[in-house]
């Protein structure tokens, strides 16, 4: 349980370096002189770099120990975040979001692998529940303390408190994390034949399409409160909390039904639990309380697909599970980039009810999906 613990707290720095910027996106703009396409770019140097540098990473390091790995990861978000600190232009600025994302990339996979494997199978669905839960926290306080902070003292302190907890992380890591525990080696290979092989490729891609679903109406989150509520912010800033608690709670209840019913059952309400609630958030008008009961249970359904899809990845391929795991997280960056892309279109062409109608379409998609890549799956979900 210490270990889990720690490795959760990796992820918390994982995740205040990958959400942080967002709170303080305009006097990093201010300060460096970004225009709004550039200031757009600090989230998608990132989004890009570790879609594509954690399956590459993952695999060319895959028969390192777990441990090197885990603080090789940590050593890169520090050397990403004070880059991004010292920034004094663009070219810099986005290159220490690279790097950041790039270590970022590194560790969550690895962190996944190292819970599952010092877990008995019956408790792994808690172990990546626990793993990612420092994910989850972080979009609860990431944004509000990085806005709190980079408007009182500066956003580069953000950065460097930032650097310096990755390089605490990393002594801890060197300190408590045993290099006996085995995790299949992966390598160039396997990444190539994961990707070609079609129940793979179809489990992997699982995580585009319903991930993507989700991130049309969350990509105009606060415009769809304010629409349905007012423009009252005290209202609109709680019902985002609410729908962050959600989504904590979410990810907890993944693991406990994961180690209950299966991946494979669980996946399908990550999948189907979803789309009345973003039904119900475009289509109806509500207030604060109908809000707040749609947002909780669409954030606690839909994030119970993190640890559900991973477990099941696990299952239908241990011996290539560093490979699988780094494409599903490169995998969540391109859905929330595809999402984001259809959401802004939505949104132009018909307003709220649109972004409804594409979240909806595109979340029947993810489930027929689902059912396509359970059909496929030669090998039955074990945990």
């Amino acid at each position: 349980m210490a270990l889990l613990i720690l490795l959760s707290f990796g992820t918390l720095i994982v995740g205040f370096g990958a959400f942080g910027a967002i709170g303080v996106i305009t006097p990093m703009s201010r300060d460096l002189a970004l225009t709004p396409v550039g200031a757009g770019w600090i989230i998608s140097a990132y989004a890009l770099a570790y879609a594509i540098g954690s399956p590459l990473g993952s695999s060319l390091t895959g028969r390192m120990d777990r441990r090197s790995v885990l603080v090789t990861g940590m050593g890169l978000i520090a050397a990403g975040a004070l880059l991004t600190a010292v920034a004094g232009n663009a070219a810099v600025l986005y290159a220490g979001r690279v790097v950041l994302a790039c270590g970022a990339g590194l560790y969550t996979p690895a962190a996944a692998g190292v819970a599952m494997m010092s877990v008995p199978p019956e408790q792994r669905g808690r172990a990546l529940a626990a793993i990612y839960a420092g994910l989850t926290v972080s979009q609860v306080i990431g944004i509000p303390t990085a806005s709190a902070v980079g408007y009182s003292i500066g956003w580069p302190w953000i950065f460097i408190a930032i650097a310096l907890a990755a390089l605490a992380m990393a002594a801890a890591l060197i300190i408590r994390v045993p290099k006996t525990i085995h995790v299949a080696p992966a390598s160039l290979g396997d990444l190539g034949r994961a990707m070609t092989e079609p129940r793979l490729a179809i489990a992997v891609l699982v995580t585009v399409t319903v991930m993507g679903a989700a991130w049309i109406p969350y990509t105009f989150l606060a415009p769809i409160i304010e629409a349905k509520t007012g423009s009252d912010p005290r209202i609109v800033a709680t019902l985002l909390i609410i729908y962050g608690i959600g989504s904590v709670a979410g990810n907890a209840l993944g693991g406990y039904l994961v180690d209950r019913i299966g991946a494979g059952r669980t996946l399908l309400i990550s999948a189907s639990g979803p789309l009345p609630c973003m039904a119900a958030l475009t289509f109806l008008d509500w207030g604060p309380v109908g809000g707040a009961v749609i947002l909780f249970l669409w954030a606690m359904m839909g994030w119970t697909i993190g640890v559900s899809q991973q477990a099941r990845l696990v299952a239908l391929a241990p011996e290539r599970l560093q490979v699988l795991l780094s494409l599903n997280a490169a995998c969540i960056y391109v859905g929330a980039a595809f999402g984001s892309s259809l959401a802004g279109f939505a949104k132009s062409v018909g307003g709220i009810p649109a972004i409804g109608v594409a979240a909806v379409g595109l979340g029947l998609v993810g489930l027929a999906h689902v059912l396509l890549s359970l059909r496929l799956g030669v090998r039955r979900d074990t945990y």
